[in-house]
């Protein structure tokens, strides 16, 4: 074996190289970026009663970072449920009527006009109680949402929210809470027009930080700059727990 390589010599072994694309690597110099980077907000009103996070603290999916006082919410929610419960009396009340309208019309002693106003009353009362139901539900959904959650295990990149905070609706809400994915990352490097035709999306390359190296996905191709079109830019996502492991840090592609 080392008698035919010698033989091949330099340009014999370029040519392997080039029948075995294997052997050759290109190597991209990439920076990482926050995976699923999201700035969260309350979609109701009211008064913020608690904070319970801090920039820089990594939390679980499901945990309480904000709470507004629930008073109001849980006052509403009250309301909407005893609503439901007397219109749901009253619609029961109408169709009896109509049951008793329809069986005095069926023995010729219930005018037609009397039938259609037992009909539209019931109609109103199902109508008013659907209403009551739906108003009900959006008063749960507003006292669950007036705890702001994490929609995954992330890391808290921003709390730009304070105790006594009001939110009020005008045309958008303020971001209450800006994290990132704690766990996936996304690394970026500029990609040639040649080097693009060896990689597609989905395909599995590795991230390399100082020793520590992550198999990573390809997940986007794209331009770099509108006016730029022959810039690529090549985009990776991985999974990572080392605590020194942040946006902006350096790494390589390698593929």
């Amino acid at each position: 074996m080392r008698y035919f390589l010698n033989s091949l010599g330099l340009t014999g072994l370029a040519f392997l190289f080039i029948l075995n694309p294997a052997y050759a690597k290109e190597e991209l110099t990439a920076v990482v970026d926050w995976a699923q980077h999201v700035d969260l907000t309350i979609p109701v009103e009211g008064i913020v009663s608690k904070v319970w996070v801090n920039t820089g603290q990594k939390v679980k999916k499901g945990q309480v970072l904000v709470e507004l006082d629930k008073r109001i919410v849980r006052a509403n929610l009250r309301q909407a449920k005893a609503n439901v419960a007397g219109l749901q009396a009253s619609y029961e009340e109408a169709k009896r009527e109509l049951a008793r309208a329809q069986e005095l019309y069926d023995r010729t002693v219930l005018s037609d006009h009397d039938l259609q106003v037992a009909k539209n009353n019931e109609v109103i009362a199902k109508s008013k109680l659907e209403l009551a139901k739906s108003k009900y539900v959006k008063a749960q959904v507003e006292l669950e949402y007036a705890s702001l959650r994490a929609p995954f295990d992330s890391i808290i990149l921003r709390r730009s929210v304070e105790v006594g905070k009001a939110i009020i609706k005008l045309q958008s809400y303020d971001t209450l809470i800006t994290l990132a994915s704690s766990e996936k990352y996304l690394a970026s490097a500029a990609l040639s027009q040649s080097q693009s035709a060896l990689v597609n999306i989905g395909d599995t390359v590795r991230v390399v930080n100082n020793k520590q190296s992550y198999s990573a996905k390809i997940v986007a191709i794209e331009y770099a700059d509108v006016n730029a079109a022959e810039q690529l830019l090549l985009v990776v996502e991985f999974s990572s727990n080392e605590k020194n492991l942040h946006a902006g840090t350096a790494v390589k592609i390698i593929f």
